[in-house]
């Protein structure tokens, strides 16, 4: 699984080189690209609930990497994803392996970046955009609870389901909400604030 997991990798960062390669990064994008991402690093240090082994559901911290990607593309997106995962580390950082890493605060917070996959033309495109690239999020972070922190599974259960619902109960509860509220963001007022062209 682990191999499955790194080919999926490779993959988001071929498409994520291919599409900053399409994007034209200026200094005003630079600009709220790094807004955004502070505004989601803050939001991740709203904790309302705290997991045992660093799980939480935060106060819509997905929110405005996923309002990025829905306005400017994936390649803001997914560059406001990694940027987060690095800015993560600041709040504390569980190391046991590079692979581990990438899986944790790379990849997860990196997926976010797709939640403009299908577009944004109506709430049908947003809602599926939003969900599939917050849960690709939480199935990196499945894999590696189920790899490397099997040990906090509890006994005679198996590491995959324990990584599965302590994962879903956090991350993927949060993925839900922020979905939700997603559908109701006023996007196309912040495109006209914006001017967004």
């Amino acid at each position: 699984m682990i191999y499955v997991s790194l080919i999926i990798g490779i993959i988001m960062f071929i498409i994520y080189i291919r599409e900053i390669r399409k994007t034209k990064f200026t200094t005003r994008l630079i600009f709220i690209i790094g807004i955004f991402t502070a505004l989601a690093y803050v939001l991740n240090l709203i904790k309302f609930i705290r997991m045992p082994q660093g799980g939480s559901i935060t106060l819509f911290s997905m929110l405005p990497v996923m309002a990025l990607s829905l306005l400017y593309g994936k390649g803001v997106g997914l560059t406001s994803g990694i940027l987060l995962g690095f800015l993560k580390m600041t709040d504390g950082i569980t190391f046991i392996h590079p692979i581990q890493f990438l899986l944790d605060y790379i990849l997860s917070n990196m997926a976010l970046g797709f939640s403009g996959m299908f577009g944004r033309d109506n709430k049908f495109k947003i809602f599926f955009g939003c969900i599939i690239s917050g849960f690709l999020g939480v199935m990196f972070s499945v894999i590696s609870g189920a790899i490397f922190f099997s040990e906090f599974s509890p006994e005679n259960m198996n590491p995959w389901i324990y990584s599965f619902i302590y994962n879903f109960s956090s991350l993927g509860v949060e993925v839900i909400l922020t979905t939700i509220v997603m559908m109701i963001f006023p996007l196309n007022r912040i495109e006209k604030f914006s001017k967004i062209k």
